[in-house]
């Protein structure tokens, strides 16, 4: 073989190599510049379910995710464009370039890891554990012999049966059919712990009614935003400004408003 021959397929590769990698590149800061060229993040969302996201009476997206969201891109210095789907769309709206971000009470997918990339959770919808206000229950080694309230068939319920077993003396557990009917059941004195989920926990509490939730969680069902993986410097800019909105009181604020 000359030694054309060589420099030709050395030159071959080395152009290849270089390509690759050039594309590697603006794949890697496409979606950040994009925002910041065009002044608009794009966020998909599946508008129906309330009270994070759902269509108001005018037609337009209305919800905690929907306030998130624009308060996000607002710090960002850009405008929020809400890309509306099915729950089952949301992926596939990233993939196909249609939107920057998920935001719709979306969990972590374990599954999707390679290809996706997520921020911390910006609200737990597990269970929780609820007494009353002025109650002296603290830990869960606190409910031995209390008296327990759950729905039936619910995380809680099932969590709740699991403490017969691990505590002595054992807590009495009883169910309801509705949440309505275990929150009566802690008003009432007729239970001293209830389980339930923390959004309607965190409703209850914004209504009015006297009780405690007792941190941290007893399930994790948390809601983060994601981005194609390639996309991890936009994730790591909204997990500062999410970080941010905690510190300053706005996620406390968008809370109390939608969540009651």
């Amino acid at each position: 073989m000359t030694s054309i021959s060589h420099k030709f397929i050395r030159r071959v590769l080395l152009t290849a190599m270089l390509s690759l990698l050039l594309a590697s590149c603006l794949q890697k800061s496409d979606a950040l510049d994009r925002i910041y060229e065009t002044g608009k993040l794009r966020v998909a969302m599946d508008p129906s379910f309330p009270p994070f996201e759902f269509v108001d009476e005018a037609g337009n997206a209305a919800g905690l995710d929907v306030d998130m969201a624009q308060e996000l891109a607002h710090r960002m210095n850009v405008e929020a464009h809400f890309v509306t789907t099915t729950y089952d769309g949301l992926y596939d709206a990233l993939t196909v370039g249609r939107a920057d971000v998920i935001i719709s009470a979306i969990y972590p997918d374990q599954s999707r890891t390679q290809d996706f990339v997520f921020t911390p959770p910006y609200f737990n919808a597990g269970e929780v554990l609820v007494v009353a206000t002025n109650s002296p229950i603290d830990t869960l080694a606190d409910l031995s012999g209390q008296r327990i309230s759950a729905v039936f068939g619910t995380a809680g319920h099932m969590e709740a049966m699991s403490w017969e077993t691990l505590l002595d003396p054992s807590p009495t557990l009883t169910t309801h059919e509705t949440i309505e009917e275990v929150l009566a059941a802690l008003t009432n004195d007729e239970a001293d712990a209830i389980v339930m989920d923390n959004l309607s926990a965190q409703s209850a509490k914004a209504q009015g009614t006297s009780l405690r939730i007792v941190d941290p969680p007893l399930t994790d069902e948390s809601y983060v935003i994601a981005a194609r993986s390639e996309d991890s410097a936009l994730i790591e800019e909204l997990t500062r400004h999410l970080q941010a909105m905690r510190e300053d009181g706005n996620m406390d604020t968008l809370s109390a408003q939608w969540i009651h």
